[in-house]
């Protein structure tokens, strides 16, 4: 709640106040005022532990036309050294894009990076903000290159506040200015970070970024090895009665437990995996052809008993016509 009057007047109206909201206000605002000022400790990184990311936008001229773009920054905690990139939009496909070419462009990655509460990260999260619903595709690029998203506290801006400072930092570099082309400012962008934003002694650090990078680019994870990231097409689904998710023409099987609960369907063309709130809870060789299933038994079991006293393997796969499963949605067995 916080101080947040309405939010206070509406739960004490609840225990009985009598008094107005006008009164509340008068009364909350000098906390409010307080807490704002309220003396905060700086929080410092190791070098190499943590990156921040984030978005900004703001309007500059391209080919003579006033554009809106979309500028992704990638700042490091320990040494203030960042990448930033302009896109025509904050789509998963950019968004993912921009993060290889920062992780390319410093040599490695942070072992965690530090987000906003974006979709492209996170669906949702619990009232107190510890349960995180992942963006399966973005947690599935996170591990990709093994680094830990956290998205920052509510209410609690600070904690992001370096890469904040660096999406203005860059909006100051982009005013005033006109290019021939996106990749024109892209160009002209990256040319003056390695030239003036990392040359700079940074306010806060007293330092040269590029000094400093120094000390933490062999404590990146490395990238080297790593293949670009292909986007896995994702579906939506809800799971039926017979834990067989239904996905172009065949299904597949989830555990029991998930059944009416949301899940996401990916494919990177060889494999079907199945998540369900940011967890890999099912994964199957794709189905040649059409209207068949692939079944996983140990999907069923605590549900259903086996006829016979010797089930098949936890882990067997068994692929079958899907009528065979018409009398589990009906309250029968397999």
């Amino acid at each position: 709640m916080g101080y947040c009057a309405q939010a206070i007047f509406e739960e004490i109206r609840l225990r009985g106040y009598q008094g107005s909201y006008p009164t509340v206000k008068r009364f909350v605002g000098p906390l409010r005022q307080e807490a704002e000022i309220e003396a905060t400790i700086r929080f410092e990184t190791p070098p190499g532990r943590q990156g921040q990311a984030d978005w900004g936008q703001c309007w500059t001229i391209i080919d003579g036309k006033r554009v809106k773009v979309h500028l992704f920054v990638l700042t490091l905690g320990y040494s203030r050294r960042m990448y930033a990139v302009a896109t025509v939009d904050e789509k998963m496909p950019a968004f993912l894009r921009s993060h290889e070419e920062g992780f390319a462009f410093l040599g490695g990655v942070p072992r965690e990076i530090v987000y906003d509460n974006l979709k492209s990260v996170v669906l949702g999260r619990d009232f107190e903000g510890s349960r995180f619903e992942w963006n399966p595709i973005f947690w599935d690029f996170s591990r990709y290159y093994g680094f830990r998203p956290a998205p920052h506290r509510p209410y609690r801006p600070q904690t992001k506040g370096k890469v904040e400072s660096g999406v203005k930092y860059v909006k100051r570099f982009l005013r005033g200015k006109e290019f021939t082309s996106l990749d024109d400012l892209n160009a002209q962008l990256t040319d003056w970070i390695v030239n003036v934003a990392d040359q700079r002694v940074h306010g806060t650090t007293h330092r040269q970024p590029a000094e400093m990078f120094l000390e933490e680019k062999d404590l990146l994870l490395p990238v080297a090895s790593h293949r670009a990231y292909v986007i896995e097409e994702r579906s939506l689904r809800y799971v039926p009665k017979d834990c067989l998710v239904a996905f172009q023409a065949n299904r597949y099987s989830v555990p029991y437990r998930l059944a009416g609960k949301r899940v996401e369907v990916l494919t990177d063309g060889e494999m079907i995996k199945i998540y369900h709130a940011g967890e890999l809870v099912s994964c199957h060789a794709r189905i040649e052809g059409s209207h068949r299933s692939s079944v996983q038994m140990s999907h069923y079991v605590g549900l259903i008993k086996a006829a016979k006293p010797a089930a098949a393997p936890a882990d067997d796969v068994e692929i079958r016509d899907l009528a065979v499963y018409e009398r589990l949605a009906t309250g029968g067995v397999l």
